[in-house]
């Protein structure tokens, strides 16, 4: 295929959206936009929660394979018991006998001989209920889940008060504390009982019948009912889920708390590490880095204040980058957590055994793989015996997992443990991790090629995966372009917990804003007139009101002063450090700005001792100042700007960009050129305003404007930051650095002339293609089952409400009002008395009530389990039409749901009954022969109409109100925008059309009926 060198695509990818903008860069200050526009597509979460549908979908099946398996076992023990001639017969309410309650008959069978009928319901009962057993080693120790931990204490209590008694069945059936109550309730888990428990009860109960003469009771009933009653299936281990090595060809990648990963890291970060004797940098030694890592593991961190007191450290000697006063709490190797946490865990069960294994360091790095990839107690065990441990340490090693002292063996790190004790052997030498690597025959720049679909992250792998397809469309309409440029938003590859605490970062960032402007207009007296006043206090608060490079202070109203005599500067030029951030930027007056220039402060006076002496001190004194930014101020080696610093910040490294940018350049042949390259948001964000662009995007307030033609705009802005016009940028930043000036991303020319006013036509022309939703897969109905009561004729429907949420007027629906008046009575004096939460009403036998039984005025709309749920959301609305006598089209809406596509039996054919405004499902139009159909409407589907009033409304398909059979689109470019209310019966026309991925429509005349992917009619 043919490349167009001097064309460029821009990619602003988010996790539900993709930008792109293809421009045309003829010379150094000429060219053109070739073509823009967006894509959206939907974010495999929900949409309120953004809990990801996968783990819903794992949940729901999980629930479902517990039910199954549940009826499976009942079944399996019913025709166990009529086998044995205890039960006449084996269906499925053969064991609730009439006047037999299970809890008094485990108590009697210690007492008396039960009869066949009466044991069958006892241990059935225990085969239903049987209790909590858990294979996984995740639900022992102190990492055990918040739930699991809470249900394993709540076990003990009740472990504690059975010492009173023989068994779990005589103490529930007996406890005065468990009258009341024998289930759990929401959250309370003081019911719990363990499996191994009623294990024991079965064998006693089996042993005083067969003591009593019952021989309904023999030896093949009990092993054959323990069997199918307290069997269970292993938990699956994830070995093969482990990546492969990208140094080590057919090794996985290593336990992240394996002995040689964790001890990899440490000496990695010790390479880097320098420490300051006064002017004086420098690397630690070979013989401080085996100092430090003499005793790996002893404790669970490694803070720099114990490395301190380990290398004997002057105490005015200190760690570069890290204050004084933090070296008490930063670990040496994890920005959160612990250096050795792995290591110490494994020396602290196995105690001296550890040290024997440290000469076969490949067995502990094996068995910390076995421990992390492995859940089920047995599975381990198997693990273990084929590393050939000594039989002392192998039952040591079990004794720990029982105990849950090795439950936080968990995920994998980036290198096999081969890698790493290969690595460690150079590392052990003084050398920094890429001279390490090049020692042990590795290349560190080195990537294997990932398959995107094997993306664990659901949100990340469709982002990536749309963002691919997009390129793809791209280029089939438009030729191959010379470069691709890459913007990934920063939620890309980020778990929900990860997005949500972007997402609180943000909400924290906007309310320090405001308490800066409150502040702002009390110090200088009037309010900020924008970012740049609100930025400029900001920096002055943080250096105490002084400028840090003259030591002289700064007058609150110089802030907004028009005379240049206070100006914002980059710490580190940016034309060499590419950093714009606020970490790299400090409030100077214009003298010392002009007298700095381009250069870094060490280069400009750190050769006076005293003076940079004293610079030191005042910036290591600025108490709210972060370690980073002082690392700024303080920077000795200006080598790092353009050889770490600028192509950090001028790039994207992030393994999601990695990814895309990976799977991108296969479509150029392998030249060497650089055809795809990634651009950092902050960097789009600055030259966005910096072009005059900003207002396309947010308004004066800084809030993002709705319309999500943004994304294009964003796209456009990458593929228009070419390495020649960076150049120029940096040209311009150096020039005017080193001639002392003030340059900021405010004001930047354009990539060329005309740019900024060709780039808002285009964008106005851009339309918003959305993916339309075609997919049936999801809940079939809502979760909540409400009771069904048919009475005197009429079908009742009754939901269960927690009481805090009651009012007065609520008690009227309370179910069986005469036979619930006591009830009733003491919920209403607790709702007058103000709701304590601290005394809680009481039922009639003394219980607290947590929730009552409500009649409602809804339908039974989905009939499950004896009772009725409420509809999914609709699946799709069926677009029928029929010629009134005027020769017009009318049109027909027949909603389908979701549960309809679900239940084969009951809907062997699709629904046929169109909307009637009004009027229940009954009388609504029955689609006959002589209506004709014309298409589905899906979810985000795009369609055209026009009103009797020759109004005419476009836009993307939101939903059918099921009541009035209105519909309810949004406009192309944004869906938080809703007309509603547009009546179909009477449109002059209504049309559905496709839109690509380019945003190009074609109508579509008409469609066949389709049901479950076959044709019907």
């Amino acid at each position: 295929m043919e490349i167009h060198e001097t064309w460029r695509l821009g990619l602003d990818l988010g996790i539900g959206s993709c930008g792109w903008a293809i421009v045309e860069e003829s010379g150094p200050a000429s060219g053109r936009i070739v073509a823009l526009g967006v894509r959206t597509f939907d974010v495999p979460e929900t949409d309120k929660e953004r809990t990801p549908t996968n783990q819903l979908r794992r949940q729901h099946r999980g629930l479902r394979k517990v039910l199954r398996r549940r009826r499976q076992r009942m079944n399996q023990i019913r025709r166990l018991f009529r086998t044995h001639l205890l039960i006449a017969d084996e269906r499925k309410r053969a064991l609730k006998i009439s006047g037999l309650d299970p809890w008094v008959l485990r108590a009697e069978a210690l007492e008396r001989r039960l009869s066949g009928p009466e044991l069958a319901v006892a241990l059935g009962h225990i085969a239903k209920h049987r209790g909590f057993k858990s294979n996984s080693k995740r639900e022992r120790g102190a990492n055990a889940p918040k739930d699991s931990s809470a249900m394993l204490k709540a076990i003990q209590a009740t472990r504690d008060r059975l010492a009173g008694f023989r068994t779990v069945g005589e103490m529930f059936a007996r406890d005065p504390e468990y009258a009341s109550r024998k289930r759990n309730r929401d959250g309370d888990y003081t019911r719990s009982i363990l499996r191994n428990d009623q294990e024991r009860e079965v064998c006693l109960l089996f042993d005083r019948q067969r003591g009593m003469g019952n021989g309904l009771a023999s030896e093949e009933l009990e092993r054959q009912f323990i069997d199918a009653a307290f069997s269970q299936r292993p938990l699956a281990d994830s070995e093969d889920k482990v990546g492969d090595c990208p140094f080590e060809p057919g090794e996985k990648r290593a336990a992240r708390r394996s002995y040689s990963f964790e001890l990899f890291r440490f000496l990695s970060r010790l390479a880097a590490l320098r420490v300051k004797s006064g002017r004086i940098e420098r690397p630690l030694t070979a013989e401080e880095v085996a100092t430090a890592s003499a005793d790996f593991g002893g404790q669970k961190g490694m803070t720099f204040k114990r490395l301190r007191k380990l290398l004997g450290l002057a105490e005015d000697d200190r760690f570069d980058g890290v204050p004084a006063e933090e070296e008490g709490k930063r670990d040496v190797t994890a920005r959160a957590g612990d250096t050795a946490p792995g290591t110490y865990a494994m020396r602290k069960v196995l105690g001296d055994a550890f040290r024997t294994l440290l000469a076969t360091p490949d067995k502990l790095d094996r068995i910390a793989f076995v421990l992390s990839f492995r859940e089920d107690i047995g599975s381990i065990r198997t693990g273990l015996e084929e590393i050939a441990l000594d039989p002392l340490i192998l039952s040591t090693l079990m004794a720990g997992i029982e105990n849950g002292d090795l439950s936080d063996f968990s995920r994998a790190g980036h290198l096999s443990a081969k890698a790493c004790r290969n690595i460690i052997l150079h590392l052990k030498r003084g050398l920094v991790y890429s001279e390490a690597c090049k020692g042990a025959g590795y290349d560190h720049a080195a990537r294997p090629e990932t398959d995107i679909d094997r993306i664990a992250n659901p949100v990340a792998r469709k982002a990536l995966t749309e963002g691919i397809k997009q390129v793809r469309a791209v280029v089939r309409e438009y030729g191959l372009p010379g470069r691709i440029h890459v913007e990934l938003a920063r939620d890309v590859g980020k778990s929900k917990e990860e997005r949500d605490e972007i997402a609180h970062g943000i909400e924290k960032r906007n309310k320090e804003k405001d308490k800066h402007r409150a502040e702002f207009k009390e110090t200088v007296g009037v309010d900020p007139a924008g970012p740049e006043d609100l930025l400029r206090f900001e920096l002055w608060k943080e250096q105490s009101g002084r400028c840090l490079y003259s030591d002289r202070p700064i007058h609150p109203n110089a802030i907004v002063a028009t005379d240049n005599s206070v100006q914002v500067d980059h710490i580190l030029p940016w034309s060499r450090s590419g950093d714009d951030s606020f970490v790299n930027k400090t409030l100077c007056l214009a003298g010392a700005n002009q007298e700095k220039r381009g250069m870094t402060p060490f280069e400009w006076f750190g050769a006076d001792e005293r003076r940079w002496d004293a610079f030191v001190i005042g910036v290591e004194g600025a108490k709210g100042m972060k370690g980073r930014k002082k690392r700024n101020y303080l920077l000795k080696d200006a080598s790092v700007l353009e050889e770490k610093f600028r192509p950090r910040n001028l790039g994207d490294t992030r393994y999601a960009t990695r990814l895309l940018a990976d799977a991108l350049k296969r479509h150029y042949p392998e030249d060497g050129a650089r055809r795809v390259l990634a651009r950092p948001g902050p960097l789009t964000d600055r030259l966005r305003r910096g072009w005059g662009l900003q207002s396309l995007k947010k308004d004066a307030d800084g809030n993002r404007v709705d319309d999500d033609r943004h994304h294009a705009l964003d796209a456009l802005i990458v593929a228009a930051t070419s390495e020649s016009a960076l150049q120029r940028l940096t040209s311009a930043f150096r020039e005017s650095e080193t001639a002392g000036g003030h340059r900021d991303f405010a004001r930047l020319d354009p990539p060329w002339p005309g740019f900024v006013a060709e780039a808002r036509e285009k964008l106005a022309q851009v339309f918003v293609s959305r993916a339309e939703r075609r997919r049936a897969r999801g809940e079939a109905h809502a979760a909540t089952v409400r009771q069904v009561v048919e009475r005197d004729g009429e079908t009742l429907v009754y939901e269960r409400r927690g009481i805090d949420t009651l009012t007065e007027k609520d008690l009227g629906r309370v179910k069986d009002s005469e036979r619930n008046a006591k009830l009733i009575a003491a919920l209403r004096e607790w709702i007058a008395a103000g709701k304590p939460k601290d005394r809680r009403p009481l039922s009639p036998k003394g219980d607290p009530i947590a929730k009552v039984r409500l009649k409602t005025n809804k339908k039974p709309d989905v009939l499950i389990r004896d009772g009725a749920a409420d509809r999914g959301e609709m699946v799709r609305v069926d677009v029928f039409r029929k010629k009134n006598k005027k020769g017009a089209w009318e049109f027909y809406l027949v909603p389908v749901y979701p549960h309809q596509v679900a239940d084969k039996e009951n809907w062997p054919l699709p629904p046929s009954r169109a909307v009637a405004a009004f009027k229940d499902e009954a009388e609504w139009f029955e689609m006959m022969d002589e209506f004709e159909f014309a298409f589905s409407l899906y979810p985000l589907s795009f369609v055209e109409m026009e009103k009797p009033d020759h109004t005419f409304i476009d836009g993307y398909f939101r939903g059918m109100h099921r009541g009035t059979g209105n519909i309810s689109v949004s406009p192309h470019q944004s869906k938080s925008v809703s007309i509603e209310g547009i009546g179909p019966r009477r449109l002059l026309y209504l049309k559905k059309f496709t839109v690509d991925r380019l945003g190009r429509r074609f109508e579509i005349p008409k469609e066949t009926r389709t049901w479950r992917g076959a044709v019907c009619t």
